[in-house]
C-alpha cells in the first residue's frame, strides 16, 4: 500500500471513529465543566479548549465533588502504584531455576532498576499516573502512552480524552488508538524534519508557531510476518500523518501496544468506560444548584429588596453605607425592607446530605482511613475487607493498565540494555513479571496472620522439648521460604535450599568436633583423677575410664585404633620405691 492510500484508509478509519465517540462528548464535557474545568479537552481542535487559559469555573458553586475527585485519585496512587511500597515483582516460572544464589541477586538488581525508572522524576511517572487515575475516575476513561526514550530509557505521559479515539479487539481489549493533536510548525519539523510537507516547511520558516494538525494511528498489522525482521513485521503499526495535507510523516511499529486505555467500568456493548464521575453527576447538578439558590437567599437576607413609596423622595434612592435618601418634609413616606423569610439551616441539611452522598460515590467512606486498630490482627481484617470491597473496581484498572504497564516498561528497558546482565542459564523468557495488586498483598498479610496464629495456638504443646513431636508435622523449610513470599522479603535476602544444607552440613561437622573436643578435655581430666588413686585392683575408677577410652576409639572411627582399657593414663604408676598415699 503507497503512502497516499493509506493515508486515505487511516483517515477514513479515523471519521468512523470520530463517530462512534461523539454521543460521549456531551457527557463528558458536563462533567469537566461541575467537577475539573481543566479537564474540559473536548471544545476544540485537536482534543484542546479553545479557551485557553480560563478558568472555567462558571458552573461551579460548591467544591466538594472537586475535592472528593482529588482525594479518589490521589488514595489510588497510593495504594495502587505507591512510590514507598513495592507494586510489582520479578519472579522465575520454574521454581529450581530461580533457586540460584545468582538468579535471586539479579531479580532483585532488576527490579529496583525498574522502580527507579518508575520514581523518577525525568521519567514523570508520578506526575502523569495522578492525571490517569484523575481521568479515570471522572470520565470513566484514561489514556497513558509509554514510549523508550534514549535518555531517560523510558518516558510517560498522560494524554487527554479528548484527542484519543479507540477501538477494541474481539475480545474486549483496547488495540487501536488514534490520537489527533497539535503541534506548531517549528516543533513538527524538529520531530520529521524534511518528511514534513512543503507547507509545513513553509510555516516553519514563516509562521513558526502556526499550529499543525497531526494524526497517530496505532493499529494491529494484520498481514505482517512473525518471523520477519524490521518494524513493517512489528505486532502493531504506528503511522504519524498531518491531518491537512493527508501527508504520511513516518510509519513505524511497536512491539508491544504503547497506549494504556483502562476503564473504570464499561457496560456491555460500550467502547467507552464510565466512572464515579458519570455516577455522581445527578447529585453535583442538585447540590450547585441549592448552592447556588443558598447563596441568593442569603445575599438577599443580608441585602433585602426595599419597599420605596411612588412620590414624596426627592432624587434616586441610596441604599448603600452611608447612603442619604430625601424625601418632602411633613411626609409619612419611609423606605422599608422587603421581608425575606428563609430556612438557611434547612438548605445547609440538605446540601451536607448531597455532599456526604457524592463522598461515599468517590469511595470517600472505603479509602479514609479509621481509627487505630486495637492490635494487629484487626488492622489486617480491616485491611482484607476494604480490599474485597475495592477489588472488582481495582480488578480493571489492574488488567488494563497496571499490568500491561509493567511489561512493556520490562521490555523496553531489556532492549534497552538497562536491565542487568542475565545469570548463565537463565533466559527472558523464564521471567515472569507481574503487578502485585493490594487485593493479593492483604491476602497474603491474612495468610500470614493464620499462620501466626496456627503457631501460637501451638505453642503451649510444643514446649521446650517437643515431647509430642508436633512440629513434625511441618515442613520448616517451606514455611519459612513461604512468609518470606507473603512479606514481599527481597529476592537475595533468602539463601538458596543447596546453601542452606550445605551450611547445616558444616554446622553439624563443627558441633561434632565442639563434642569431641569437650569428651576429650573430661576424659583427662578424669586421668588426672585416676593417676593420683589406687590403680593395682579394680574399681569404679578404672572401670569408667575403661568405658571412656573405648568411647573415644569408636569416635575416632578409622583415623585412630581404641585403645585396650588401661588402669591410667599418661601418667605412670608409682614405682616400688615411691610411697603410696594412705588409705
Amino acid at each position: 500500500m503507497d503512502r497516499t492510500e493509506l493515508a486515505r484508509s487511516l483517515l477514513a478509519r479515523f471519521s468512523g471513529l470520530e463517530e462512534a465517540r461523539r454521543p460521549w462528548v456531551g457527557s463528558w464535557q458536563e462533567l469537566t465543566e461541575y467537577m475539573l474545568p481543566r479537564k474540559n479537552s473536548f471544545g476544540g481542535l485537536g482534543g484542546h479548549t479553545l479557551g485557553r487559559g480560563r478558568v472555567g469555573d462558571e458552573r461551579i458553586f460548591d467544591s466538594t465533588p472537586l475535592h472528593a475527585l482529588e482525594l479518589l485519585a490521589s488514595s489510588l496512587g497510593g495504594l495502587l502504584t505507591n512510590p514507598s511500597l513495592p507494586w510489582f515483582d520479578i519472579s522465575v516460572k520454574d521454581r529450581a531455576v530461580g533457586d540460584g544464589d545468582e538468579v535471586r541477586a539479579f531479580l532483585q538488581e532488576a527490579r529496583e532498576r525498574m522502580v527507579a525508572v518508575f520514581n523518577s522524576e525525568d521519567t514523570g511517572f508520578q506526575a502523569h499516573v495522578h492525571e490517569l487515575y484523575l481521568d479515570a475516575a471522572l470520565l470513566g476513561t484514561a489514556v497513558m502512552y509509554v514510549e523508550a526514550d534514549p535518555t531517560t530509557v523510558v518516558r510517560f505521559s498522560s494524554r487527554p480524552l479528548g484527542e484519543v479515539f479507540v477501538a477494541e479487539s474481539a475480545r474486549g481489549r483496547v488495540d487501536t488508538v488514534y490520537r489527533k493533536y497539535e503541534l506548531t510548525a517549528r516543533q513538527a519539523i524538529q520531530e520529521w524534519g524534511a518528511a514534513c510537507s512543503d507547507e509545513t516547511r513553509r510555516k516553519g520558516e514563516d509562521r513558526p508557531e502556526e499550529p499543525v494538525e497531526v494524526l497517530h494511528a496505532v493499529f494491529p498489522r494484520m498481514d505482517r510476518d512473525p518471523a520477519g525482521f524490521g518494524a513493517a513485521h512489528f505486532p502493531f503499526a504506528s503511522v504519524y500523518l498531518e491531518v491537512k495535507n493527508s501527508h504520511v510523516l513516518e510509519e513505524s511499529g511497536y512491539l508491544e501496544m504503547p497506549y494504556m486505555v483502562p476503564r473504570w467500568a464499561k457496560a456491555a456493548g460500550e467502547t467507552y468506560g464510565r466512572g464515579p464521575g458519570q455516577t455522581a453527576l445527578s447529585d453535583v447538578r442538585v447540590l450547585n444548584a441549592m448552592a447556588r439558590t443558598a447563596l441568593m437567599a442569603a445575599e438577599k437576607m443580608s441585602d433585602p429588596p426595599l419597599m420605596v413609596p411612588d412620590d414624596g423622595f426627592l432624587g434616586p434612592v441610596r441604599s448603600g453605607p452611608g447612603g442619604l435618601s430625601y424625601y418632602r418634609a411633613g411626609s409619612s413616606d419611609r423606605i422599608e425592607a422587603l421581608p425575606v423569610n428563609v430556612d438557611l439551616r434547612a438548605a445547609e441539611e440538605m446540601m451536607n446530605g448531597r455532599r456526604e452522598s457524592i463522598r461515599r460515590i468517590f469511595l470517600g467512606d472505603q479509602l479514609a482511613p479509621e481509627g487505630p486498630a486495637v492490635t494487629a490482627t484487626e488492622a489486617v481484617i480491616r485491611q482484607a475487607e476494604k480490599m474485597r470491597v475495592l477489588g472488582p473496581v481495582l480488578g480493571r484498572l489492574q488488567t488494563e493498565f497496571l499490568g500491561p504497564l509493567v511489561r512493556r516498561v520490562f521490555r523496553i528497558m531489556l532492549r534497552g540494555g538497562a536491565l542487568p546482565p542475565f545469570p548463565e542459564g537463565l533466559a527472558p523468557g523464564d521471567l515472569e513479571v507481574r503487578y502485585t495488586s493490594p487485593v493479593s498483598r492483604a491476602q497474603k498479610q491474612y495468610e500470614a496472620q493464620g499462620l501466626a496464629q496456627v503457631m501460637e495456638y501451638l505453642s503451649p504443646l510444643v514446649g521446650g522439648q517437643d515431647a509430642f513431636g508436633i512440629m513434625d508435622n511441618f515442613d520448616t523449610d517451606r514455611v519459612a521460604r513461604h512468609v518470606t513470599e507473603l512479606f514481599n522479603t527481597p529476592s537475595d535476602y533468602l539463601k538458596s535450599e543447596a546453601r542452606v544444607a550445605e551450611d547445616r552440613e558444616g554446622k553439624q561437622r563443627a558441633a561434632s568436633s565442639q563434642q569431641t573436643a569437650s569428651t576429650v578435655a573430661s576424659v583427662a581430666a578424669i586421668a588426672k583423677t585416676l593417676s593420683e588413686a589406687y590403680t593395682d585392683r579394680p574399681s569404679a575408677l578404672t572401670e569408667l575410664w575403661g568405658m571412656l577410652t573405648n568411647m573415644l576409639g569408636a569416635q575416632a572411627g578409622a583415623d585412630a585404633a581404641p585403645a585396650p582399657a588401661q588402669p591410667y593414663s599418661a601418667q605412670a604408676a608409682p614405682s616400688a620405691d615411691e610411697e603410696a598415699p594412705h588409705a
